[in-house]
């Protein structure tokens, strides 16, 4: 597995190598384009390639999981560059080097690679300037370019790019190249279409899932029971299975997020391998009892009766909730959840004796090059990744206990396997958000301010289950979340309640539950306060300063630019208008992945049936690179947090989840979506994350509207099944 570049090596691989390729050095693609009768493409760095019809090819590096990095990143090279977007032609990467971090996830893409890629189109423009410079006998410094063409200033000659490319190749790449000034961008901060939108509503889009070769067999995977071992097995009623050729057992991998122990069938169609592991007879041994919800709420409850690992403290909460003129106490529940992403899971491996190669939808292609070459033994400079684009990732695909699967099965029968989930296995073997339980306590002054704050975490922490040496806490609760900073006497406790149940990222991780809890419980502080629950969270907040903040998306966190997407959404939203008879709205903030967004829901209920009319978001995450993208990833957000907030479960009862499909693991249907408003805050600085700080805000949102609609708190996700619970609907 390549290294992680910094930004000097990651130039020096994309950009540095530019003076030493020479004219005619040139992909398989560009022969292919010569034996037609075009002149071969030239190369100008790892990244950008220009014909002579002035068409720029410019590579997409990271995995498209409809975060929109294929379109966003090459926006930064093409900017930069100084195109037209009708110009570009994007060309998705396969796993390299030469390319740097390839991985898509955190929220991370952009802003990771908002400068080196910048710089990377700058590089090469500055290259073409060089080139025309020294055909007309110029200064390079009377040059400029404008829109693929490079210009003599003084005398308006023009060269276009394509007439510049072979010259611009041979010359030395410059260092500390200029970068535009945000008031010149002409592609950054606009709507700019998907670079293969075409492809996807016309059909012709290739996914993960659509990856074929020759010569391969299709397997489809029984799984047992979390926990549990296979005790034996009868292949003989699958192999009876017309196009069944092969049953094989999978041993569990060492490491609890790689390959899983189960039995393979492998057939020469899908059809085969799905009757053929329906057939197949497997005895598994006993689960354990840590392998159902019942154990698991039990256990939650009993560990919030304790004390907890401190993880942060400010003066003494303690003393403060003994003195404080009223305490508000509640306890905030939420369970598992899947990616269930449209596109199942699956990867397509071909394993030889002295090399592998790889096709399937992955967020992390260099975590499967690793987990390949463990279990094949092969180097990894002998395997290569293809990627795809991926019909949904949301944290799934960071995984790749699919990819050793179908690694496993090549190298063992000596033929291309593709491993095939059904939305059944999607749903039934998981790495899911964690469940648990949040206490919170809270005392209140006379005046109504906050004098005291405690939070105590149970649930199942994905790293505990991951086994990788960090303390559980860490992936379940950052130390510096609000509103640590605005109360004086706080503090967050932690208890591990662990589990077999797998547990892994979900979109927006921790925050998903913290929020909720977080958000919900601010609203219950404002109501007991008797204040209303926009101006009681800005005045927690106070005035504009950063506060260090260590979790992901920090290094500060800044009081005022929450403040400002607050006061931002109610003013779209009409806050404090009454709104529709029945109906009521409901807000809430968070920041996390160094953006800021809050929402606001507005919401009735009527008949026990909870309705999302509209919702409103602001949302301050920097420079915004592609507007319609950039929307886009709200609206999913705000989409998929509802989903989970209305309807999402995941309940277990020994050792099987008991949901199987749509049928019973329920998402927002498309009749009830809300309308949906975004508003960017304008900013000049560096882009944030955006592809998870819209799902926090959501579920408290909504929570807090049906409070403000009914008087009813609801405390425990999902809100539709607790308010069916509390009202007997």
């Amino acid at each position: 597995m390549a290294s992680a570049l910094d930004r000097r090596d990651f130039l020096r691989v994309s950009v540095g190598t530019a003076g030493a390729l020479a004219v005619g050095v040139v992909t398989t693609r560009d022969l292919a384009r010569a034996a037609g009768g075009l002149a071969p493409n030239v190369t100008l760095s790892a990244f950008i390639e220009i014909g002579s019809d002035g068409i720029v090819r410019v590579i997409a590096k990271n995995p498209e999981i409809g975060s929109g990095v294929k379109t966003s990143l090459p926006i930064l090279i093409a900017e930069e560059l100084d195109v037209e977007w009708s110009a570009v032609r994007v060309v998705q990467a396969d796993y390299a080097a030469k390319y740097g971090d390839q991985f898509t996830g955190g929220s991370t893409a952009i802003w990771e690679n908002w400068e080196p890629l910048r710089r990377v189109g700058a590089t090469a423009r500055q290259l073409l300037i060089g080139a025309a410079a020294t055909r007309w006998g110029v200064e390079p410094g009377t040059c400029n370019t404008d829109r693929g063409f490079v210009v003599h200033s003084p005398t308006k000659r023009r060269f276009s790019y394509g007439e510049l490319a072979a010259n611009a190749a041979k010359l030395p790449a410059p260092t500390n190249v200029p970068l535009k000034d945000a008031a010149h961008f002409r592609l950054i901060g606009k709507r700019v279409l998907v670079a293969d939108a075409r492809d996807i509503v016309t059909g012709r889009a290739k996914y993960g899932l659509d990856a074929s070769v020759p010569g391969m067999l299709v397997a489809c995977i029984a799984k047992g029971p979390f926990g549990c071992t296979v005790a034996s097995f009868d292949p003989a009623p699958a192999l009876a299975v017309a196009g069944v050729e092969r049953v094989v057992k999978i041993d569990a991998g060492k490491d609890p997020l790689g390959r899983q122990e189960g039995v393979g069938v492998l057939a020469s169609s899908t059809w085969a391998a799905m009757q053929g592991r329906k057939a197949l007879r497997v005895t598994w041994t006993d689960p354990s009892n840590d392998a159902s919800s019942a154990d698991l709420e039990r256990r939650f409850h009993e560990a919030l009766s304790g004390k907890g690992t401190v993880i942060h403290n400010d003066g003494d909460a303690d003393a403060a909730l003994a003195s404080a003129a009223r305490t508000v106490e509640a306890v905030y529940e939420f369970p598992f959840l899947a990616h269930v992403p449209m596109e199942p899971v699956h990867y397509l491996a071909d394993v030889r004796s002295d090399r592998a190669e790889l096709w399937g939808s992955t967020q992390a292609p260099e975590n499967v090059v690793a987990r390949v070459a463990a279990v094949t033994g092969l180097k990894p400079a002998a395997i290569t990744v293809h990627l795809s684009r991926s019909g949904g990732g949301f944290g799934r695909r960071l995984m790749d206990d699919y990819a050793a699967d179908a690694a496993t099965l090549s190298k063992s029968v000596g033929h291309p396997v593709k491993v095939v989930w059904t939305r059944e296995d999607d749903i039934q073997h998981d790495f899911y958000r964690p469940a648990g339980h949040h206490r919170m306590r809270a005392g209140l002054s006379a005046a109504g301010k906050v004098t005291a704050w405690t939070q105590h975490l149970a649930n199942t922490s994905r790293y505990d289950f991951a086994h990788n040496g960090q303390p559980p806490e860490r992936s379940e609760m950052y130390a510096e979340d609000f509103p640590v900073g605005c109360v004086p006497n706080a503090r967050f406790e932690y208890s591990l309640v662990s589990s077999v149940v797998p547990t892994g990222a979900w979109r927006s991780t921790l925050h998903s539950a913290n929020a909720f809890a977080v958000e919900s419980f601010i609203d219950e502080l404002a109501h007991a306060a008797s204040r209303d629950p926009v101006e009681f969270r800005l005045e927690l907040l106070g005035s504009g300063r950063q506060l260090p903040y260590s979790g992901h998306g920090g290094p500060v966190f800044d009081t005022g630019r929450l403040a400002a997407v607050i006061e931002a959404v109610t003013k779209r939203a009409g806050w404090p208008h009454t709104p529709a008879a029945g109906r009521a709205w409901g807000i809430a903030a968070h920041f996390t992945f160094g953006s800021y967004a809050a929402e606001a829901a507005e919401v009735s209920v009527q008949k026990g049936i909870i309705k999302v009319h509209r919702v409103v978001a602001a949302v301050d995450c920097g420079t915004v690179v592609n507007l319609s993208g950039a929307e886009a990833q709200v609206q999913g957000g705000i989409i998929d947090g509802l989903s989970a907030a209305l309807f999402g479960e995941v309940t277990v009862a020994e050792g099987r989840v008991t949901q199987k499909n749509f049928g019973d693991y329920r998402l927002l249907r498309i009749d009830e979506a809300p309308a949906i408003d975004v508003y960017f805050i304008p900013s000049t600085q560096s882009p944030r994350g955006l592809g998870e700080p819209p799902v926090p805000p959501i579920a408290p949102a909504v929570a807090n509207a049906i409070f403000a609609a009914t008087g009813r708190r609801l405390r425990r996700l999902p809100l539709q099944k607790t308010l069916a619970r509390i009202t007997g609907a």
